[in-house]
């Protein structure tokens, strides 16, 4: 794994959370979102260059090598993935988990990460888990705990029809994301594929029963911008044509 300190991965991925939502990066738009001076982007463009992180030259976009890419989307999705897991399951308020992730993502290990996103994932489908279960957790952080027998709600319990943790029985409701056109929203319903195409796109956060939004087609129609919980990702086609949606 290369080396590069908590810092400039910060830069890494402010640039690539820039490169999905403008296009393009630039060092004015990088100071404003690290609430920096923009003499020290300059300085830690420079440090990146160096080291192959990125082209930099000065007045015109900045742009990743294959390297530089490769750590910053990894940064990016960590962000992304104990952002969720602060938020979603430990249920602390957006400020806090929006600025803990930050200092907490440049000690989380790939397999940590991957387990991390297995948890949530299994959270949010087991029939055990999702929304009520989360509200049951909800009072534990405040000191209340909860009355109910757990052995009882288990033997009672029942999947409502319309929940996104539901099994899927009519495969004809669904189409799959490289169908969907911009401005078209879908909650997914499963994931397809195997290997190393559905482990990056579990990687990236990506599960049953969350709501997403296609936001644009690159010139040529590949890859598709599309956001799900608050975050800007891209996909091939060909890696889209693995999820399966059912259109709200």
């Amino acid at each position: 794994m290369t080396s590069i300190s908590s810092t400039m991965e910060d830069y890494l991925e402010a640039m690539y959370r820039l490169e999905l939502e403008r296009g393009t990066v630039r060092v004015k738009d990088i100071a404003a979102l690290l609430h920096v001076k923009m003499p020290s982007v300059t300085s830690a463009l420079q440090t990146l260059q160096q080291d192959d992180f990125i082209d930099y030259e000065k007045y015109k976009a900045i742009r990743f090598t294959t390297k530089g890419r490769g750590i910053a989307r990894d940064v990016y999705v960590r962000h992304q993935a104990l952002r969720e897991f602060l938020a979603d399951i430990l249920q602390l308020d957006s400020k806090t988990a929006e600025d803990e992730a930050c200092q907490m993502e440049h000690a989380v290990s790939g397999e940590t990460l991957k387990r991390l996103l297995m948890l949530i994932d299994f959270i949010k489908r087991c029939p055990r888990g999702g929304d009520d279960w989360l509200e049951h957790l909800k009072g534990r952080w405040e000191g209340e705990p909860c009355a109910d027998d757990c052995a009882a709600c288990i033997k009672a319990l029942d999947i409502p029809q319309h929940s996104p943790f539901a099994p899927v029985t009519d495969d004809a409701e669904l189409i799959t994301l490289n169908q969907l056109e911009p401005g078209q929203s879908g909650i997914i319903a499963r994931l397809g594929g195997s290997g190393a195409v559905r482990r990056r796109i579990m990687d990236m956060g990506i599960t049953a029963g969350s709501e997403l939004e296609v936001e644009r087609l690159a010139p040529l129609g590949d890859p598709m911008e599309f956001k799900i919980r608050g975050y800007h990702l891209s996909l091939r086609r060909q890696e889209a044509a693995n999820i399966y949606v059912r259109l709200s």
